[in-house]
C-alpha cells in the first residue's frame, strides 16, 4: 500500500476509533427499568407478550424493535412475557402457582436450536426459560383468567381468506371460554420510546457522526458521470467500515429529475453536469438510525437558479431548528416553516399566495428517530430527550430541481443540539468540501463490463 493509501485508511480508522469511544452499551439495569415502567402501565392482572422477528432467508437477523427496547437482545427465537400486578391480591400463574413479574424465553447463540437444558443467566431478568417452552406457556396464558392480553399478531388480509395462525389460536381459546381482550403493545411501549435515555442519545450521536462522515466522503467523491448507485456504495462503505453494518433505511441518491422523487431508492441514473443530487441517508448503529439529507450540485458548483431555491430551504431549516426547545409545539414550528417557504416562492414568482405552497412542498417537516427511522411516539409538544428531524424541502419537477436539507436535532433542557452539524449545509461550505480530494479513490476499482 502506498503512503496516500495508508493516509486514507488511517483517516477512516481514526474515525472509527473516535466513534467507538463515544458509545456506552445500554446497561441491563436500563432495560429492567423499562420493563418495570411497562408493567406499571398495564391493567391489573393483564399480560404482555412480545415475540422476536422472523428470520428472512440468509439476511442478517434484526430484532423486533419493542422486544429489543425491553431486553437488548438481538437473537432470534426470543420471547418476553410481562405480568401486571394484581388488584389487591397475589397474582397466580397459568399453572396455579405464584407467577413471576417476567419470563424471558431465550438461548444465546451457539446453544443449539432448542436452547440449553438450563439457559445461562442473563443479568436483569427474573426468570429464564428455553425458547422451546414458549408456545406451551403462551397457550396456557390464553386459557388463564387474564382480562387483557397485550399482543401484536398477524391479521388476515380479507374476510374471505383463511385465518392466520395467531387468529386461529385466539379463536380456539375464546371458544373454550377464555375472557381476554387483546390490545396492541404500542399503547404501553411507544410513549416510553419517545424520550431517549442518555445511553440511547450517545448511540444516536454515533449513528449521526458515521452518517456525517459518509456524506462528506460522498461530497468529495461526486462528479458528473457517476451512477447514483456508485455514490450510494461510497456512503455505505463508510457506514460498514465504522461498524454500522446496514443503513437504517434504503439509501436515497436522487439526481436530476430523481431529486424530486421523495423516496427514490433505485439509484440507477447516470448523473450529469448541472444536476442537483439529494442524498438522504442514515447509518444504523447498534439498532438506532440517523437520518440526514444534503443536496449537492453534482459538478460542485450551484447555478444561480439552484442557489435561489436552496437559500429559501436553508432559511426554513435554520429557523425551524432555532425554535426547537422543550415546551414548543411542533405546529408552531411548522407554521413558521410554511411561512418562510411560501414567501420565498412568492418572491421567486412560483406561487401567488400561501395556498400554492403544497405544489412544491409535498411532505412533513419532522419525525422522531430512534430504533426506526420514523420512530414511534409522535411529536406534538417537544420534550427534553426527544431526537427529531428537521427537513424542509422544495421540489420543482418541471425543472428537475429538488432540494431537501435535513438535520437530526436533540431536544435538551435549555434548547437543542444539532447532532448532524458536522456536515456542511451552506452553499459555500458544500462547494468548498466538494473541491477536496476524496479519502479513497473508488474509481480505481471500476471494472468496465458490457453496457458500461
Amino acid at each position: 500500500m502506498n503512503n496516500a493509501g495508508r493516509r486514507s485508511l488511517a483517516i477512516l480508522v481514526l474515525s472509527f476509533c473516535a466513534f467507538a469511544v463515544l458509545v456506552q452499551a445500554q446497561a441491563p439495569e436500563e432495560y429492567q427499568q423499562r420493563r418495570q415502567a411497562v408493567r406499571l402501565k398495564m391493567e391489573p392482572n393483564s399480560v404482555l407478550i412480545l415475540r422476536s422477528s422472523e428470520r428472512i432467508g440468509e439476511s442478517p437477523f434484526r430484532q423486533e424493535n419493542s422486544l429489543y427496547y425491553l431486553t437488548g437482545i438481538n437473537d432470534p427465537d426470543t420471547f418476553l412475557i410481562l405480568f401486571a400486578a394484581a388488584a389487591g391480591e397475589q397474582q397466580r400463574g397459568p399453572s396455579g402457582s405464584a407467577r413471576p413479574n417476567e419470563i424471558l424465553f431465550w438461548s444465546p447463540p451457539g446453544s443449539g436450536a432448542g436452547g440449553a437444558q438450563k439457559p445461562p443467566e442473563k443479568p436483569g431478568f427474573e426468570t429464564l426459560r428455553r425458547p422451546a417452552e414458549f408456545q406451551t406457556y403462551f397457550e396456557r396464558i390464553l386459557l388463564s383468567a387474564a382480562p387483557v392480553i397485550y399482543l401484536d399478531y398477524q391479521h388476515s388480509r380479507n374476510l374471505n381468506g383463511p385465518l392466520t395462525a395467531d387468529e386461529d389460536l385466539l379463536r380456539r381459546a375464546r371458544d373454550r371460554g377464555a375472557p381476554f381482550v387483546v390490545k396492541p403493545t404500542a399503547v404501553l411501549i411507544d410513549p416510553l420510546r419517545r424520550i431517549k435515555s442518555a445511553a440511547e442519545i450517545e448511540i444516536l450521536k454515533t449513528a449521526a457522526a458515521i452518517t456525517v462522515e459518509a456524506l462528506k466522503e460522498a461530497m468529495r467523491s461526486t462528479d458528473p458521470g457517476l451512477y447514483e448507485y456508485q455514490i450510494q456504495s461510497i456512503i455505505e462503505h463508510v457506514f460498514s467500515f465504522n461498524g454500522a453494518l446496514r443503513p437504517g433505511f434504503s439509501t436515497i441518491v436522487g439526481s436530476g429529475p430523481n431529486s424530486c422523487v421523495l423516496h427514490w431508492s433505485e439509484n440507477t441514473r447516470l448523473t450529469k453536469d448541472g444536476d442537483l443530487a439529494v442524498l438522504d441517508v442514515g447509518a444504523e448503529y447498534q439498532m438506532y438510525t440517523a437520518d440526514i439529507t444534503r443536496t449537492i450540485p453534482v459538478n460542485g458548483i450551484f447555478t444561480q437558479r439552484q442557489r435561489n431555491i436552496y437559500e429559501v430551504v436553508l432559511q426554513a431549516n435554520r429557523a425551524a431548528i432555532d425554535m426547537v426547545a422543550p415546551g414548543v409545539d411542533m405546529r408552531d414550528i411548522n407554521n413558521r416553516v410554511n411561512d418562510i417557504l411560501s414567501q420565498g416562492l412568492i418572491k421567486l414568482g412560483l406561487i401567488r399566495d400561501v395556498s400554492g405552497l403544497r405544489q412544491y412542498y409535498t411532505h412533513g417537516l419532522s419525525h422522531p428517530i430512534g430504533l426506526q427511522v420514523h420512530d414511534v411516539g409522535g411529536l406534538g409538544q417537544l420534550e427534553t430527550g426527544m431526537v427529531i428531524t428537521i427537513e424542509p424541502g422544495l421540489y420543482l419537477p418541471e425543472e428537475s430541481l429538488g432540494i431537501r436539507i435535513e438535520d437530526d436535532v436533540l431536544v435538551t433542557g435549555n434548547g437543542h443540539t444539532v447532532i448532524s452539524s458536522g456536515v456542511p449545509k451552506t452553499i459555500n461550505g458544500i462547494e468548498d468540501l466538494m473541491k477536496q480530494d476524496p479519502s479513497l479513490d473508488f474509481r480505481r476499482y471500476l471494472i468496465k463490463g458490457p453496457g458500461k
